[in-house]
């Protein structure tokens, strides 16, 4: 039987389960999907490889709690950056440009997002996210007058997703990347 990964109880519990995902943070960047090993986590956690196994029942989980712990990030940002906004082009736009900006920000685990999509291991939670942000968009295409507001929500999810690629390759904002998106989004 496989163990779930819960919350870890304790303030130190706490402490070692974030320097765990710090530490993974670290590896993703330097290494990559296929070098995120949990020898390679806890090396860089300073930890023993027992400790990761407390936190994470394996290295699939691991990866996942990296992306939710990104995309909690995200939330945030994007929460507030669009309170107050009624659905609608303003909304939407302002909703990519802070996504964009926490990729940027965590470029490590959005490069990580990355490798996992282009291997094929995108964990069913990681769908889960992105089908989540492709209802999020909807309303506001609606606001906009898009008839097609489903179809049309996947299309900007993966537009914005290409152009957080651009910018993680480039290692900075791409303006016309971003310039692109709101072109597109015109109501």
């Amino acid at each position: 039987m496989a163990s779930v990964e819960t919350e870890p109880v304790t303030p130190k519990g706490r402490r070692t389960r974030e320097a765990l995902l710090d530490a993974g943070e670290l590896v993703a960047d330097s290494r990559g999907l296929s070098g995120l090993s949990v020898a390679a986590v806890v090396g860089q956690a300073g930890v023993a490889k027992g400790t990761f196994y407390v936190y994470f029942p394996d290295r699939e989980a691991f990866v996942d709690a990296l992306h939710q712990r990104f995309y909690a990030r995200v939330s945030e940002a994007v929460a507030a950056t669009v309170e107050g906004l009624e659905p609608g082009r303003e909304l939407l736009l302002s909703a990519i440009e802070a996504y964009l900006d926490v990729c940027l920000a965590n470029h490590a685990v959005k490069a990580l997002v990355f490798d996992s999509r282009a291997q094929g291991s995108l964990t069913t939670t990681m769908r889960e996210r992105e089908e989540m942000f492709s209802l999020l968009a909807q309303p506001s295409l609606k606001a906009m007058g898009v008839a097609s507001a489903p179809i049309a929500a996947r299309l900007f999810v993966a537009m914005t997703s290409e152009a957080a690629l651009i910018e993680l390759e480039a290692g900075r904002r791409v303006p016309g990347a971003r310039r692109a998106i709101r072109d597109l989004a015109r109501d």
